[in-house]
């Protein structure tokens, strides 16, 4: 898979979603609760070291309306150095069970024996299959700093409250 033509896709797919958004209009799963808990693992794609390597993402959010959310999160990639963010979450379900979260947050990460940090901006499109309280479903995403950027598709699962 080449990595680098993977914005492209993202890009494309969330124009699509908003449009097929603007078609449809049903009820999600988000509705029900305040709260909601989730986890994201999979692979990322980093573009500073070049290499593919697995991911999770948590995150805690709570409902602030009919479609966003405000939440608190964290990335961590399994690399051989320190790889981490933390991040604050906004989220915006504009249908059915697209769900795009925008994530400013402070990237940590190991090079060369030296610790850096740096902002990042970390942006996931994430299609939920609803079970009651709980979705599960397909994530993608991509992070940009200044320094990095990476490139993610993985597995989501989040629980409601």
């Amino acid at each position: 898979m080449n990595f680098k033509n993977i914005r492209y896709a993202l890009i494309f797919v969330l124009f699509s979603s908003v449009a097929f958004c603007q078609l449809h209009s049903h009820h999600h799963h988000h509705e029900g609760h305040k709260y909601e808990v989730g986890l994201s693992i999979g692979a990322a794609h980093l573009d500073r070291e070049g290499e593919t390597v697995p991911s999770t993402h948590i995150h805690a959010m709570r409902r602030i309306g009919e479609k966003t959310a405000l939440g608190l999160g964290a990335e961590y990639f399994f690399t051989e150095h320190t790889h981490y963010s933390l991040l604050g979450t906004i989220s915006y379900n504009p249908c059915l069970a697209f769900i795009l979260d925008i994530s400013p947050g402070i990237l940590f990460s190991g090079h060369d024996g030296a610790q850096e940090t740096h902002f990042v901006t970390h942006i996931e499109l994430t299609y939920e299959f609803d079970l009651g309280v709980i979705g599960i479903g397909p994530v993608v995403g991509v992070g940009f700093s200044k320094e990095d950027r990476h490139y993610l598709a993985g597995f989501h699962l989040a629980k409601g409250f």
